[in-house]
């Protein structure tokens, strides 16, 4: 049942994997996962667009790709899904779309701006799954002090990443050991010329 699956991001990149400009490789893979369900749905392997300074730097920009383009907008799809084909057995009033219901700000708040989307349920689950331990720390700690120049390199927000994962209880980072990471095959050079 869909209700009993969730999705499962797996994000993994090489570290200076290009030997012609060092840039690294980002690669995810997002799966939905059940007891008995493992149906891959999308996938990226995008080059970077700047030069990296070290592993965990290259995976959180990995991290960034697979969240913002694919597994958020695959968690609101899937949150979206659970509650039409599994609508929860509560009362009428609590499973109206959100859109119906009116959110009433304060009055002197001239700057609040009501939202045209849906606020999200909360029944789909990501699960992120890193194999870099120090990506989970950061993310755990919502903080990254050595990684400050990323804005500016990058172009990438980090605090984005850590506030969502902090304040979204839907989604969850945890550790894969790096012979189960399913990305991996994205990150590195497998193939030669003849």
């Amino acid at each position: 049942k869909l209700e009993d699956c969730q999705l499962f991001l797996f994000c993994d990149a090489s570290f200076a994997g290009d030997l012609l400009d060092s840039l690294s490789t980002s690669g995810t893979v997002l799966c939905i996962c059940g007891p008995n369900t493992f149906h891959p749905i999308s996938w990226i392997c995008k080059k970077q667009g700047a030069v990296s300074h070290s592993s965990t730097e290259a995976e959180l920009i990995a991290m960034d790709a697979g969240m913002r383009m694919e597994a958020l907008p695959a968690l609101d799809l899937m949150d979206l899904a659970l509650h039409v084909f599994h609508p929860p057995k509560s009362n009428r009033a609590q499973t109206d779309p959100p859109s119906t219901q009116v959110q009433t700000g304060s009055p002197f708040n001239v700057d609040w701006v009501p939202t045209n989307m849906n606020v999200p349920k909360g029944r789909a689950k990501l699960l992120i799954l890193e194999d870099n331990d120090a990506v989970i720390k950061m993310c755990n700690k919502q903080r990254s002090p050595m990684m400050r120049h990323v804005t500016r390199t990058h172009r990438v927000d980090l605090d984005w990443i850590f506030e969502r994962i902090h304040t979204d209880k839907c989604i969850r980072p945890r550790y894969i050991n790096t012979k189960q990471q399913i990305a991996d095959i994205f990150t590195k050079g497998s193939f030669t010329e003849s």
